[in-house]
C-alpha cells in the first residue's frame, strides 16, 4: 500500500474515532451550569421556604370625648355618626420562612403582634390562611402556621445551620419581600457579630448579626442564608438613615427561643414531659419532668430521640412542631437512643396537671388577679376585651414595687399570651424562686411593661 494510502485510512480512523467520541460523551444538561454560582444554589435551594406575609387589624376608635363635649347639640343631632366609634383598619407587610413541613413559620413578632388576619402568600404565589401560635416580643421573634392540606404534599422547609460559627466577611444572602416585592435576593457578608441595637428607649436586641446586605422594609423576618443555602438568621432591624447597616437574630438564638415557644405547656394540649438542650441541634434530652408521661416510659437525661412514629426526627423543632399535631391520650412511638444502644419506647400523652394560677400569682409577685370578661371590661372602659384583671396588691411585694393598680390587665408573661388563670398557672408552675418575669400590662390605652422576681413556689 502506498505512503498516501496509509495516511488517509489513519486520517479516516482518527475522524471516525473523534465521531464515536463525541457521540458517546455525556449531553450536558444544564446549558447554565457555567453562570450558577454558589449564591444562585443557594437561592434555589432556599427560595421555596420563604413566604409573603400580609396581615389587617381592626380596631375601634372612639373620639375624643372633649371634643363631644364640647360640640353644640344641633352639630351632634344632624352628624351623630361623627361621634359614634369608628371602625379603622391597618395592615402590614413582612417576610417569613417555614421551619418544618408540617406549616410552621418563623418570623418577627412585630409582623403579626395584634393582627386579626394573617395571609402567606408561598414563592407558587398560593395563598393560605395562618394563624399565631406563639412570640417573643422581646426578642422580636413570633411563630405562625398555616392550614395544612393532608391532601396536598408537604410544604417546604428550610434548612436550619449554625451561626455559632460564622465569620467575619463571609457571603450571606437575604430573601424577603421589601416593599411588597417578593422574593428580592440581595447579597453581602457578616460585617460584624455580636451587635446591640435600641429601636427605642424601651427596647434593646442584643446578640446580633450585622450584615451589608441591602435590607428593606418588608425584609423583616425573612431568612439570612449561608453559601450553603442553611438558615443562619432571620432579619429584623435596620439602621433609620444609614446604608449597609442591616441586623438579624442568630439561628442559635432563634432554635433556642422556638424551642421555648413551642414547648410551653398549654391548656387542652399534649404533654410528654421532656426538655431539650437548646444548644444542640439534634433532639437530646436536657431534663424530664417527674411523673410525666415521659418519666413513667424510662426516657433519661441525656437520651437522644432519633424518631418519631417510625420517622427520623432531624432536630428538636421538627420533634416539638410534631408534638403540636398529637391530642391528649395518643401514645407516641419514639426511637430513643441511650449510649450506644437504640430502644422503641411508647409514650402515652397526658394533659398538664393544672396548677392554681391565683395561688402562684399572689405567693410568687403578690398580685390578686382573675379572669376579664367582656362584660368587666365595657363596664370599666378598658381598652381590651382579653387578659387577667388585677384586683388588688399586696403591700411588700413584689407587684408592689413594681407599682401595680388595681384595674391593671395583664395580657402577657414574657413569650406567651396569657387569658386565663389556667394558663397562667401553667406558666407560673414552672418559674423558680428569683427568676425574673416580664409582664406586660395594659393601663388605660398605654401597654406598660414590669420586671418582676418571684419569691418562688405557691407551695412554700
Amino acid at each position: 500500500m502506498s505512503r498516501k494510502w496509509l495516511q488517509l485510512v489513519s486520517l479516516i480512523a482518527v475522524l471516525a474515532g473523534a465521531a464515536l467520541a463525541r457521540a458517546s460523551a455525556p449531553v450536558d444538561t444544564d446549558p447554565l451550569a457555567d453562570r450558577r454560582t454558589p449564591v444562585v444554589r443557594a437561592v434555589e435551594k432556599a427560595k421555596p421556604a420563604v413566604v409573603n406575609i400580609s396581615t389587617k387589624q381592626t380596631r375601634m376608635v372612639r373620639p375624643n370625648p372633649y371634643f363631644w363635649m364640647n360640640m353644640p347639640e344641633v352639630f351632634k343631632e344632624k352628624f351623630p355618626d361623627l361621634f359614634k366609634p369608628q371602625r379603622q383598619v391597618t395592615g402590614s407587610l413582612g417576610s417569613g420562612v417555614l421551619v418544618s413541613t408540617k406549616g410552621y413559620i418563623v418570623t418577627n413578632a412585630h409582623v403579626v403582634q395584634q393582627a386579626d388576619e394573617i395571609i402567606v402568600t408561598l414563592a407558587d404565589e398560593s395563598q393560605h390562611k395562618a394563624e399565631l401560635v406563639s412570640a417573643d416580643p422581646e426578642a422580636d421573634l413570633a411563630i405562625i402556621k398555616m392550614e395544612v392540606d393532608p391532601a396536598k404534599k408537604p410544604f417546604a422547609a428550610i434548612k436550619m445551620g449554625i451561626s455559632s460559627d460564622l465569620m467575619i466577611g463571609e457571603t450571606v444572602i437575604a430573601v424577603g419581600n421589601p416593599f411588597g416585592y417578593q422574593h428580592t435576593v440581595t447579597t453581602g457578608v457578616v460585617s460584624a457579630l455580636d451587635r446591640t441595637i435600641e429601636p427605642s428607649p424601651d427596647l434593646k436586641y442584643q446578640g446580633l448579626i450585622q450584615t451589608d446586605a441591602p435590607i428593606n422594609p418588608g425584609n423583616s423576618g425573612g431568612p439570612l442564608l449561608n453559601i450553603r443555602g442553611e438558615l443562619i438568621g432571620i432579619n429584623t432591624a435596620i439602621r433609620a438613615g444609614a446604608q449597609g447597616l442591616g441586623f438579624a437574630i442568630p439561628v442559635d438564638k432563634i432554635r433556642n427561643i422556638m424551642i421555648g415557644l413551642l414547648a410551653v405547656r398549654r391548656q387542652g394540649h399534649a404533654w410528654h414531659g421532656l426538655k431539650f438542650d437548646p444548644s444542640k441541634p439534634a433532639a437530646v434530652v436536657l431534663d424530664v419532668e417527674k411523673g410525666s408521661p415521659a418519666a413513667k416510659a424510662g426516657i433519661l437525661k441525656g437520651d437522644y430521640i432519633e424518631s418519631l412514629g417510625g420517622l427520623r426526627i432531624p432536630d428538636v423543632i421538627e420533634f416539638e412542631t410534631a408534638m403540636l399535631d398529637h391530642k391528649i391520650g395518643d401514645t407516641m412511638q419514639l426511637g430513643v437512643r441511650h449510649g450506644d444502644k437504640l430502644a422503641e419506647v411508647k409514650v402515652t400523652l397526658t394533659e398538664a396537671p393544672k396548677p392554681d394560677g391565683a395561688k402562684f400569682a399572689k405567693a410568687q409577685f403578690g398580685l390578686q388577679v382573675q379572669k376579664l370578661t367582656a362584660e368587666m371590661a365595657g363596664s370599666l372602659h378598658l381598652a381590651v376585651d382579653h387578659g387577667l384583671l388585677v384586683a388588688g396588691v399586696d403591700p411588700d411585694t413584689p407587684a408592689a414595687t413594681a407599682a401595680f393598680a388595681h384595674g391593671d390587665v395583664i395580657v402577657q408573661l414574657d413569650r406567651y399570651r396569657i387569658d386565663d388563670l389556667d394558663a397562667l398557672g401553667l406558666l407560673l408552675a414552672q418559674v423558680k424562686k428569683g427568676d425574673r418575669i416580664l409582664f406586660y400590662v395594659v393601663r388605660g390605652q398605654t401597654v406598660l411593661r414590669a420586671i418582676l422576681p418571684a419569691r418562688g413556689p405557691a407551695s412554700e
